[in-house]
C-alpha cells in the first residue's frame, strides 16, 4: 500500500495534470478569426490537446513497465502481459498524432483519443486485478483522472462539430 502522503501527492499531481486538458479544451472554442501567428487559435488548441493526450498515453504505458520491473513476485506470464500492454498506449498516442498530422478531421482524432483513454483504463483494471501486491487507491485515481481527461476531450470534440 502506498504511504498516504505519496497517494495525496499523486492525487494532487494528477489533478494538476488535468489543467492542460481543460485549458486546451476551453481554447478550442475560440472564434475562427482568433489567430496565433498564421494559425487559428482554436486549431492550435486542438493540436496542443492531441499532443498532450498522446504524451499522457505514453506515461500510462510506462506505468505498466514499472509494475512489471518492480514486482519480482509476478509470474513470467503476468510480467509479460504488463510489458506487452505497456507499449500499446504510446502506440495509440502516436497514431492519434499521425492522424492529426495527416489532416484527419479533428472530431475523429479527439473521438479516437477518448476511446484510447477508456480502453487504457479498462485494461488497467483487468491487469491490476492480477497483480500480486496491492495498489490501494491507484485504480480509483486512474478512474477519476480518466473521467476528467475524457470530459475535456469531449468538450473540445463538441467545439469541432
Amino acid at each position: 500500500m502506498a504511504h498516504p502522503a505519496v497517494l495525496r501527492q499523486a492525487q494532487a499531481l494528477g489533478l494538476m495534470g488535468l489543467l492542460p486538458f481543460f485549458a486546451f479544451a476551453t481554447l478550442a472554442w475560440l472564434p475562427e478569426d482568433a489567430v496565433v501567428g498564421h494559425v487559428g487559435a482554436a486549431q492550435l488548441a486542438q493540436r496542443a490537446l492531441v499532443a498532450y493526450a498522446a504524451v499522457i498515453l505514453s506515461f500510462l504505458g510506462a506505468v505498466h513497465w514499472g509494475v512489471a520491473l518492480a514486482t519480482p513476485t509476478a509470474t513470467p506470464q503476468l510480467a509479460r502481459s504488463f510489458l506487452m500492454w505497456g507499449v500499446v498506449p504510446p502506440l495509440l498516442g502516436w497514431l492519434a498524432l499521425l492522424m492529426m498530422f495527416l489532416g484527419l478531421a479533428p472530431w475523429l482524432v479527439l473521438s479516437f483519443l477518448i476511446a484510447d483513454l477508456l480502453l487504457v483504463r479498462m485494461m488497467d483494471g483487468a491487469l491490476f486485478r492480477h497483480r500480486p501486491t496491492r495498489t490501494e487507491g491507484y485504480l480509483d485515481l486512474r478512474t477519476r483522472l480518466t473521467a476528467g481527461a475524457t470530459l475535456a476531450l469531449a468538450i473540445a470534440l463538441a467545439a469541432t462539430i
